[in-house]
């Protein structure tokens, strides 16, 4: 290689190393605008965010409280766990929607605080007879549940699960159930069938 030549490839090279530490910094210059406004910490008039629908309890920190929810047959395990107090409570549970699409019953397998099973059964409010039949299709008489309460939403009831009612859980029956209703001063009868099969599948992933 001549002397030449390598001149002039030193000379490119430099070149280049001018032309590319030369240009970027003016192309930056030409980028830099005013300066951005500050941002707003505040949301979006109209807007905001969708709370939990975990609520937790009083006490519980954030991030401490955890709920799972495992679908069965026809049943929904449902288990709330305070980290902090090493608790777990589950229940089981099953809806059932009407002919327009809307929740007529709920119920649910529970525990009471001395262990022992029950069943707390939910209407919608306005329950004219004040109790709810379940038909367990055994030979006996339907179960009459006294209504407990009631709110502007739903009326509740409990039963503890005896004998009849374990039996039929124990063989997966599909059960009865009305209730009188009353909806614009008219009390009309609401009477369908619910399935206990997935109660002992969900009982054993407890």
């Amino acid at each position: 290689m001549t002397k030449s030549s390598g001149a002039c490839r030193a000379f490119a090279f430099l070149l280049l190393l001018l032309l590319l530490g030369g240009q970027a910094p003016a192309a930056e210059k030409e980028k830099k605008g005013p300066p951005a406004p500050a941002a707003s910490n505040a949301l979006s008039p109209g807007y905001q965010v969708k709370p939990s629908e975990v609520v937790l309890p009083p006490g519980v920190a954030p991030g401490q409280y955890v709920r799972s929810i495992r679908p069965f047959p026809n049943w929904t395990l449902i288990c709330d766990e305070n980290r902090a107090k090493k608790q777990r409570i589950c229940n089981i549970s099953q809806e059932i929607l009407g002919p327009a699409g809307t929740l007529v019953f709920s119920w649910s397998l529970a525990a009471m605080a001395d262990g022992r099973p029950i069943m707390i059964l939910r209407t919608p409010a306005g329950s004219a007879a004040g109790k709810i039949l379940v038909d367990l299709h055994d030979g006996q008489p339907s179960v009459e549940v006294q209504v407990y309460g009631c709110d502007a939403r739903l009326c509740i009831a409990y039963q503890p699960v005896d004998p009849r009612l374990r039996a039929a859980i124990e063989t997966e029956r599909v059960v009865g159930i009305s209730y009188d209703l009353k909806e614009n001063g008219a009390v009309r009868t609401v009477a369908f069938r619910a399935p206990l099969a997935g109660v002992k599948q969900a009982l054993s992933a407890i």
